[in-house]
């Protein structure tokens, strides 16, 4: 049975080596430039990075567990979509480690997150999702979430599109 834990300081090694393991293997083909890749990479998952993200207070990180780490994930609480709202839980990350996949782990994980949310007396929950990764965007919309808007995330040499998708919770 998957269990879900909130990561502390002490995890940010195993964050660190999760973080460029999924996120390398699921979005390295993303990037036009291989220095760009690396500098994000850097600039997410670096030890340092991490050991500073685990210290901040705005933002929580969770591990998911079987017999081993499959996952994790990364929310920001009480966080507005833009100026106008709605505020609610942000999960800002959901990776599942590479072989992972298909296997419930990320229902489960976003589940708990949710659960965690409405604890939190939170009544909203939304995420940002890249246009180029439908097989994503397909499994939030299953689990409830709906198009909110558009926005851009820029690099010196390229463009993404990211959907917003939210719901009530």
């Amino acid at each position: 049975m998957m269990t879900v834990r909130k990561a502390h300081l002490e995890d940010a090694a195993l964050l660190s080596q999760m973080g460029y393991s999924s996120y390398t293997h699921h979005f390295a083909h993303l990037w036009h430039e291989h220095n760009e890749l690396q500098a994000f990479l850097f600039q997410e998952y670096s030890l340092p990075a991490l050991q500073k993200e685990l210290q901040n207070k705005a933002s929580c990180w969770f591990i998911a567990e079987e017999t081993a780490p499959v996952g994790f994930a990364k929310v920001s609480w009480h966080c507005p979509v833009d100026e106008n709202g709605p505020t609610g839980t942000l999960l800002h990350k959901l990776y599942l480690l590479p072989g992972e996949t298909g296997k419930g782990y990320g229902e489960t994980l976003l589940a708990e997150i949710v659960r965690m949310a409405q604890c939190r007396g939170e009544t909203f929950f939304w995420l940002e999702v890249l246009d180029a990764n439908p097989r994503a965007y397909r499994f939030y919309t299953r689990q409830g979430l709906t198009h909110i808007k558009d926005t851009t995330f820029s690099t010196s040499t390229q463009q993404s599109t990211l959907h917003i998708l939210g719901k009530r919770i």
